[in-house]
Formats: C-alpha cells, structure tokens, sequence
C-alpha cells in the first residue's frame, strides 16, 4: 500500500492498425512520462493492436486483422514494454489483443499492468458492447494488485457504465481504478463541449471515482480510426469525484501528484459529510433481497467476495 505521494500519468494518444508503429508510440510516452516524474503511465485501450472500425457492424477484415496480431501476455511486444519500464523504473497500464496461449483463436481485450520487476497482472474486459462480440471472448473476475504504488484495480470502456464493476474493485480493496478506453465522440461535428459521448464520458468517471472514494485514471485514443473519431479527455479524477488533471481532447500527458492513502482516508471520513460508502454499503440482490453478511472492514484488506 503506497504511504507516499506518487504521480500518475493518463495518456492520449493516436494509433493505427500497425502494431510496431503503436508500440513505438507507447515508448514515446513512456520515456516522456518517466521524464516528467511518473511512477504510474495509463495508455488508452488498445493501445498495441488499435481498436474496431465501429461497434456497430460486423468487418470479417478487421477479426482477420486481431486475430493475426494478437499477442499472449508473454508476446514480443509485451516484452519489449516489460524491459523499458524496468529500465524507467515505471509502472505502466496498456491495453492489447490478448490470445489465450491454450486456444489460439481465443481473443481477449485485455489491459496489462508492468512494473519495474516485470509483468504485475492483467484484466479481461466483461462488458463487450456491439461488435466487440464477434472479436473478443468476455473476462470473468475483476482482479485487484498489490503494488508499491496503492492497490490497483482495473477496467476497460463499456466496464464504467455499470456501477457494479468499480464497486467489485473497490469492495476487493482497490485505491486506484484505472480505465483504458476507446471512447469517440457520438456526432460527426465532434464537439467536445456539446457532445453527448463527452459529456456521458465525464459523467460515469466522476461519479465512479465519488460512489467508491477512490482515485479514477482513464486513458482515451484521440484522433481518426476506422470510422470512430476519438475525444481524448485523458485525466485524472480524485476520490471526491474532482477532475485534477485532463488532456482536454488533444494528444498529450495529464499529470498529477496524488496522496492515494490520505486522500481516500480524507474522503471517507470527512470529505462527504464525515460518509463512508464502504462501510455503510448492504449488498441488494438484483431480485431485491438484502444482505447484511458483509463486514465492512473486508473491503480495507481486500477480502470482500460476496
């Protein structure tokens, strides 16, 4: 658990549907980011192979394109990131196309977390909107790392519309939700200051980062690809649901130096009315039922299953 200040990196970033070219871009941003202090760099949601044309349509192309340049957790190009964080001493989020090493053709949208020693871990985006479907297979568990940094619990896109994936993390003991995503504007204007997408976008993060006490760091694409047009809006949200740091819609780095302990620690206990959502938090059943099993001290050390 990090009992020091740290500072966090949330990119955005343009790519392509090259993957040498794109994981040329994520050393760039790494060597920047170690550059400017970070001890943690987010990188956007499929940051190495490049996202879907749209979500609404199904392109035989481009499930060709994923399944010839997916990767397992011990690919090349997970390597080569591996090294250079060990060589910045850096802890960096990415995502990638996953392929399962005991069935090839089984794909996962997949966020991987290094750190200086080496692989951490990785999650398996649950929440596939649209096209996503006939691509990837779905993740099953929402998994929370120890780090030198915080606990940190991650998710992708689609995950934040639903409430119960960043409470799962939370109630698991998770400090930092990070969230690489593929987030585009919705009209052809691309307006950030009037787009639904955006606003929408703003909207989930902040109430994520306040409903859990807990710091939110979402890395978005920016730019044109297929036929999606990305907002950026890469930033940094603290536990009172405040954006500290945001690259607005261009590329670029938002920085900030977080204290992820005493932050949360002052959230929960008088930063909303002296409110603690944790611990005052009775699990409800979709079919209505309530559950008062649940010991609210779980959640500090991570041991909340139910």
């Amino acid at each position: 658990m990090a009992q020091r200040s740290i500072t966090v990196a949330s990119a955005a970033i343009e790519v392509q549907w090259d993957p040498a070219a794109n994981l040329a871009r994520c050393e760039v941003e790494m060597r920047e980011a170690a550059r400017q202090g970070a001890d943690l760099l987010v990188l956007p949601e499929q940051a190495l192979q490049g996202y879907l044309p749209d979500t609404l349509s199904l392109d035989l192309d481009h499930v060709g394109y994923q399944q010839e340049h997916a990767e397992p957790l011990d690919g090349p190009s997970v390597r080569h990131m591996a090294a250079l964080a060990s060589q910045l001493g850096l802890h960096v989020i990415f995502g990638m196309t996953e392929r399962d090493p005991r069935s090839p053709h089984v794909l996962y949208n997949t966020a991987v977390l290094l750190g200086p020693g080496g692989l951490v871990g990785s999650y398996r985006k649950v929440h596939q909107p649209g096209d996503e479907k006939h691509v990837y297979w779905p993740g099953d568990d929402f998994p929370v790392f120890d780090t030198e940094l915080g606990r940190i619990g991650m998710l992708i896109c689609y995950d934040k519309c639903f409430p119960e994936t960043t409470r799962a993390l939370a109630l698991r003991g998770a400090q930092i939700l990070v969230m690489p995503t593929a987030w585009a504007y919705q009209d052809t204007v691309c307006d950030p200051a009037t787009d639904p997408m955006v606003d929408y976008y703003t909207l989930f993060g902040r109430v994520r980062a306040l409903e859990n006490q807990c710091w939110f760091v979402g890395s978005n694409l920016v730019g044109s690809l297929g036929r999606l047009q990305y907002h950026g809006h890469s930033r940094i949200i603290d536990p009172l649901g405040r954006i500290v740091a945001d690259t607005g819609p261009e590329a670029g780095l938002a920085v900030a130096e977080i204290d992820v302990t005493g932050s949360i620690g002052r959230a929960r206990s008088r930063g909303y009315i002296a409110y603690d959502f944790l611990k005052d938090y009775i699990p409800i059943d979709a079919g209505g039922a309530i559950s008062r099993s649940t010991v609210p001290t779980a959640a500090l050390e991570g041991r909340w299953t139910a």
